[in-house]
């Protein structure tokens, strides 16, 4: 059955190794929802977060490829029930003055923040697990959605789980 899982992987902070990684993304075909990467808070070592669309044979495939580089030092699935996933969007919206308070009603229920009031469009900040900023952009996609920027998901497990070395 296909679903989506999050992959915590953890890498030497070397140039040309997120090039590397994507690479054999492209090659081997892997459908990636989402990739982030950013220091891990381990001195030399950058944490990347992937959301890969593909069953759990396809999933246990891509963390052995993922592993097969030398720079990868861990890959591991991060299970839903034991790890927190967010992601940040900005989303800009098309607003005259007869909808703009519904509209500002209506992100308050995602707690959206209101961070620019153009003329012709309102601009929001939200954060949420992806489902949540999923739901926010189909409520705002009648409005006429003028722009948006997401950061892709940060994932990390809950308790006193860590993905370390």
């Amino acid at each position: 059955m296909e679903n989506k899982q999050i992959i915590g992987i953890l890498a030497h902070n070397h140039p040309g190794v997120l090039l590397r990684i994507t690479s054999l993304i492209s090659r081997r075909g892997f459908n990636i929802d989402s990739l982030t990467a950013s220091p891990s808070g381990i001195e030399g070592y950058s944490r990347l977060t992937v959301r890969i669309s593909g069953d759990d044979d396809q999933v246990e495939q891509f963390i052995n490829q993922m592993l097969k580089i030398v720079d990868i030092k861990k890959a591991e699935v991060l299970p839903d029930d034991s790890s927190v996933a967010m992601e940040l969007i900005l989303i800009k919206v098309n607003a005259d003055q007869k909808n703009k308070n519904d509209i500002i009603s209506l992100t308050s229920t995602y707690h959206a923040s209101l961070v620019n009031l153009g003329s012709k469009s309102l601009t929001f900040r939200a954060s949420g697990t992806p489902d949540q900023i999923d739901t926010l952009i189909t409520s705002l996609r009648p409005y006429g959605i003028l722009e948006m920027a997401r950061t892709g998901i940060a994932s990390l497990e809950t308790g006193d789980n860590c993905l370390t070395i």
